[in-house]
C-alpha cells in the first residue's frame, strides 16, 4: 500500500508499468519460486518440526555465504571466522546427534515421555452423598421429555433464603 501510494505521489506508475511489461516474465518466475519455497518450508515443519526447519534454513544460509566467500575472493577476518566455524560446529553437532536420539521424530512426535493411565478414583462407603436430594431443587417443576414448549434448559429460578445457606 504505502509503495502504490509513493508510485503516485512521486508520479512513477508509468515507470512501473513499464518495468513491469519489460521484465514480466522475472516477475513471474521469482514469485513461483517464492512460492515454491513457502511450501517446501511448510512440508519441512509438519514433517521433521521448527527445529529441523530452522537449521536447514541456517544450513542453506552458512552455504550461500562461504559460496560467495569463495566465488567472489572475499577476505574474512577472524571474528568472521569464528562465528562461521561457531555455525558451521553447531550443525556438524546437531547432524551427528540426531541418529543417538529416539526414533520416530517428526512434528510433535515426543518419545521421552511414556503416558500411562491414571488409576481409577477409590470410592469408600462412608463417601456416599445422594445426589438427586441434593440437585431436586434445580430442576424444573415439568422434567417431562416430551414436553412441547421444553427447550432442555435447566432454570435456577429465583434466589431463596434456603439457597443462599
Amino acid at each position: 500500500i504505502l509503495a502504490g501510494i509513493a508510485l503516485i505521489v512521486l508520479n512513477q506508475v508509468h515507470i512501473f508499468f513499464q518495468m513491469c511489461e519489460d521484465m514480466g516474465f522475472i516477475l513471474v518466475a521469482l514469485g513461483l519460486t517464492g512460492a515454491l519455497g513457502q511450501i517446501f518450508i511448510f512440508i519441512t515443519i509438519s514433517k521433521f518440526g521448527a527445529l529441523t526447519c530452522s537449521i536447514i534454513g541456517l544450513a542453506r544460509k552458512v552455504t550461500t555465504l562461504v559460496a560467495s566467500i569463495w566465488f567472489y575472493g572475499h577476505v574474512l577476518n577472524a571474528t568472521q571466522v569464528f562465528g562461521l566455524l561457531v555455525c558451521v560446529g553447531g550443525m556438524i553437532v546437531d547432524f551427528a546427534t540426531k541418529g543417538k536420539k529416539s526414533k520416530g521424530g517428526g512434528h510433535g512426535a515426543g518419545g521421552h515421555t511414556k503416558i500411562e493411565k491414571a488409576p481409577p478414583p477409590v470410592i469408600y462407603e462412608d463417601d456416599h452423598v445422594d445426589d438427586d436430594d441434593e440437585l431436586k431443587h434445580m430442576l424444573p417443576k415439568d422434567t417431562s421429555r416430551n414436553s412441547d414448549n421444553s427447550s432442555g434448559d435447566v432454570e435456577l429460578g429465583p434466589l431463596t433464603q434456603k439457597d443462599e445457606q
